[in-house]
């Protein structure tokens, strides 16, 4: 009875979030500057196509420096003086995303905004950083090609998507990705899949790096660093791969009483989901914050704590595949739904891993790995995942994948 109570309100919670952001979108809409609509001399060979929610805004952010490098690229290479424009169809993602970046922002919820801007003659390609119900609506467009990005190397069920046959070209980030891939998607290799995935690691990686003020002073920078980042609880069986709710707190005053400094960076959708999860994210805050050695990573940037951290403790997202371009020891813990799906030979198997409902060996695993000099095994799992990881060897990789798909679409 318990759990189909928890169910009920976390269903009421879902739907009470979804009415709110209809209200503020629309309220957003009426009060946005007309300058944010296509404009008739909009002349754009770029396009960010984002859809998602107002809780997926940060999978949009993290691929905005990438952007704006491939914007300046572009203009290097004679598109114009604005080739690449990012376009939401919710106005109050767009006034949201707008101080971020210098990027042109356009918005438009209606068809005939949709049709506007990407009917534009100018237009060669156009990015997805996620799996939107509502990208479907753009990609009935012909001229541009389509390119699926994601917003990060992951083995979540989300990320072998049939939906990805939709698009012209999958961004994937090395190896492990065109691999699991053409493994799992059935026909895609017969169906040219191989010839439609483009290895360009993770450009993210290759933007500059600096702690926030607050972290630089504390104190203590001696001691073992712990850089905890556990994923969000998920929507559905198969994605709940988060277990903050059954060790959250306990591995957190595990680890401070062990002596380390822990930064603690939570998935943006943690609690969204589910209420005992949200209670436990809260207690974890809450210890973070009253512990000198604790802190709250609640910045936007991710790559800092790469540096400041000696080792990482995370769960199955995109964080525990960028930091394997550190070469740092990397602790993963298994998901404790029975119905998460994990991949057979993927990083768990590859990785230290524990089990969900035993922090105290969870806190051990992590202290003896990170006082020790080998990551063989991370390394090896750094050059499966995202290839070279040189400084901007990525974003190089990036841009000229982009351009050259512009070049093939502007001879057609």
């Amino acid at each position: 009875m318990r759990r189909v109570g928890v169910q009920a309100v976390n269903r009421g919670r879902s739907i009470a979030r979804t009415s709110a952001a209809l209200v503020r979108g629309r309220l957003a809409e009426r009060r946005l500057d007309p300058t944010y609509a296509p404009q008739p001399d909009d002349a754009f060979v770029v396009a960010a196509y984002f859809a998602g929610d107002a809780a997926s805004l940060y999978q949009l952010r993290e691929w905005l420096l990438p952007f704006e490098r491939l914007s300046e690229r572009l203009v290097e290479e004679g598109h114009g003086k604005a080739p690449l424009a990012i376009f939401c169809r919710n106005a109050d993602h767009a006034r949201r995303i707008t101080p971020a970046t210098q990027l042109p922002i356009r918005f438009g919820r209606l068809a005939k905004d949709l049709e506007a801007f990407m009917g534009q003659s100018s237009l060669r390609v156009v990015f997805y950083v996620n799996q939107a119900t509502m990208n479907f609506q753009s990609l009935r467009f012909t001229r541009p090609a389509h390119v699926h990005l994601s917003h990060g190397e992951s083995e979540k069920v989300s990320m072998i998507s049939n939906q990805l046959k939709a698009y012209d070209y999958i961004f994937t980030a090395g190896q492990a990705a065109r691999q699991r891939l053409l493994g799992t998607l059935v026909g895609f290799r017969e169906q040219g899949g191989e010839a439609r995935m483009v290895d360009i690691g993770r450009p993210q990686l290759d933007a500059p790096r600096q702690a926030p003020q607050a972290w630089r002073e504390m104190t203590d920078s001696e001691r073992l660093t712990v850089f905890y980042a556990p994923t969000w609880e998920g929507d559905s069986p198969s994605m709940a791969y988060g277990t903050l709710k059954h060790n959250g707190p306990a591995i957190v005053r595990g680890l401070l009483d062990s002596g380390c400094r822990v930064i603690f960076r939570p998935h943006p959708r943690t609690g969204v989901m589910d209420v005992e999860t949200a209670q436990a994210l809260a207690a974890v805050k809450q210890l973070v914050i009253e512990h000198p050695r604790g802190y709250l990573d609640d910045d936007v940037r991710l790559g800092w704590q790469f540096d400041a951290a000696d080792a990482c403790l995370a769960e199955m997202s995109a964080v525990a595949f960028d930091w394997l371009s550190t070469g740092k020891p990397l602790v993963l813990i298994r998901p404790d739904d029975p119905g998460a799906e994990v991949l057979p030979g993927g990083l768990f198997d590859r990785v230290l891993a524990g089990e969900a409902r035993q922090p105290t060996e969870i806190v051990d695993l992590v202290t003896a790995t990170a006082g020790s000099s080998d990551s063989g095994a991370t390394r090896e799992a750094q050059a499966y995942y995202l290839g070279n990881t040189e400084p901007g060897q990525q974003q190089l990789r990036f841009e000229a994948a982009t351009i050259q798909i512009v070049g093939e679409r502007s001879t057609e």
